[in-house]
């Protein structure tokens, strides 16, 4: 499991990487075209919120991931440590069950659309690719968010954390 996560964390933090690029260079070619060349492509915009949206749902995981989504720790923060496990293992089950949740309703929405064949103005791309980030991040998310739940639970983790801290 550890190595499924290691591979993971690489391909998204590479993914996240080069949509950032794309994206910066996808607005820096319709301004350049736009004001420069008096020319304006509608796929531009198209592209580039898609893209956006992409990197939306694709930075969301990788919050999880490091823990840095908004959170109000003020009960886990001064609640002793049996207490503050059982909170992280309760709000962890309960955000990854309601992104399996999202994930379901949102692979539902991508097959729709599939059934439907529409496709978007500008670029003529089957729209069920712009809703494919719904059901496929939410998922992630939810596996990062079940990790989180079995590592506060797992004694072995905890005592592995602890070693690190402590100096040799």
């Amino acid at each position: 499991m550890k190595r499924f996560f290691s591979a993971l964390n690489r391909i998204e933090e590479l993914t996240l990487s080069l949509t950032f690029l794309g994206l910066a260079l996808v607005a820096v070619i319709q301004v350049f075209t736009r004001y420069a060349l008096d020319i304006s492509f509608a796929w531009f915009e198209e592209a580039g919120r898609y893209v956006g949206i992409f990197a939306t749902f694709l930075g969301a995981s990788l919050g999880v991931k490091h823990g840095m989504h908004f959170s109000m720790d003020l009960l886990i923060g001064t609640a002793r440590p049996v207490v503050k496990r059982i909170l992280q293992v309760c709000i962890g089950g309960f955000c990854g069950s309601f992104l399996l949740i999202l994930a379901f309703y949102g692979f539902r929405l991508v097959v729709r659309n599939y059934g439907f064949g529409t496709t978007s103005s500008a670029m003529q791309m089957p729209m069920y690719l712009a809703y494919l980030p719904i059901p496929f991040f939410s998922t992630i998310m939810a596996l990062r968010f079940f990790k989180a739940a079995w590592d506060a639970i797992r004694p072995r983790a905890r005592v592995a954390k602890a070693a690190e801290v402590q100096p040799s």
